[in-house]
């Protein structure tokens, strides 16, 4: 007698650059492994479909497994946000930030994981989004599942984009050094909830998960169910009196520069691009809101 399953279209997506073809190798098995348990799972190569195919195939599935890494989740959840729809992660990217926050040991792990979920021996848990408005478009907003910087760190992430992809979580721990001669202050303005920060700062980003740059722990205290983002800003105008502070500032701990909150919505004003999940986002002043549970997550 055959076993009914829950999930009955089921995508696995990848892109086959990911991780120097861990992503193509790991979605295979995936797949493989479902399929040995009487589970029938679809593989989505994204590299070669325009992005309304990808959204149409994304919005037929009753589960979705993202096989990469934080830049082809923010794509995927774009589809995903509010639809009901569980998503699994496997790291297979540079940063693999969300998946730290699965505090799952290795990538054979996660896979336990999934297929364990897939094969309805666990359930999903709603984990919150951030909704990013820009002043230039208004009524047009971005889903966030990490983290969204501006300032110093936006300029890492671009450079660390512009890396081999082959240098994986490296690339950020390259292009940090390669920026540090063009670190100077921004102007910049946070309001909050029982914050309003207005004047120069070195560094700032609010985020939904604990690290950035493949496991940066700028935010040590955040989760991403709690109904709340973090903000890490490092304030002041002048460099050298925080290189001292750095590697506290790295681990997310209290130092002189310090300019931590954390709520349900931000308003920031700056004028340089922001980045969000490695991806650039937009450009100038913004709005962060959080949107609780809008994913659920395989866990």
């Amino acid at each position: 007698m055959s076993v009914q399953h829950r999930f009955q279209r089921i995508k696995i997506v990848f892109h086959p650059a990911s991780g120097r073809g861990r992503g193509s190798r790991r979605a295979t098995q995936l797949a493989q492994r479902l399929a040995g348990a009487g589970i029938q799972a679809n593989l989505l190569d994204v590299s070669s479909l325009p992005s309304a195919r990808i959204a149409a195939q994304l919005a037929e599935a009753d589960a979705v497994v993202v096989v990469g890494g934080d830049g082809l989740l923010h794509h995927v959840v774009q589809v995903l946000a509010g639809t009901g729809i569980p998503l699994g992660i496997i790291p297979a990217g540079s940063g693999n930030d969300t998946w730290r926050m699965l505090r799952d040991a290795n990538p054979a792990q996660s896979m336990d994981r999934v297929a364990s979920f897939l094969g309805g021996g666990t359930a999903a848990h709603p984990v919150d989004l951030l909704e990013v408005e820009f002043d230039e478009t208004p009524h047009r907003t971005r889903l966030v599942v990490g983290a969204i910087s501006w300032g110093f760190e936006a300029t890492v992430n671009a450079r660390a984009n512009r890396l081999p992809r082959g240098l994986g979580s490296l690339r950020y721990v390259v292009a940090l050094p390669l920026c540090l001669p063009r670190l100077s202050a921004f102007d910049t303005r946070v309001a909050a909830k029982g914050l309003d920060y207005r004047g120069p700062a070195l560094a700032a980003s609010i985020a939904n998960i604990r690290s950035l740059g493949g496991g940066i722990t700028l935010f040590a205290s955040a989760e991403f169910d709690d109904g709340l983002a973090d903000l890490s800003l490092v304030g002041g105008g002048r460099i050298a009196p925080v290189l001292r502070y750095v590697p506290r500032i790295l681990a997310g701990r209290e130092h002189p520069f310090r300019v931590s909150a954390r709520a349900k919505e931000f308003r920031v004003g700056a004028a340089g691009d922001c980045y969000a999940d490695g991806e650039r986002l937009g450009r100038g002043a913004l709005t962060v809101r959080v949107v609780p549970g809008a994913l659920p997550l395989m866990r």
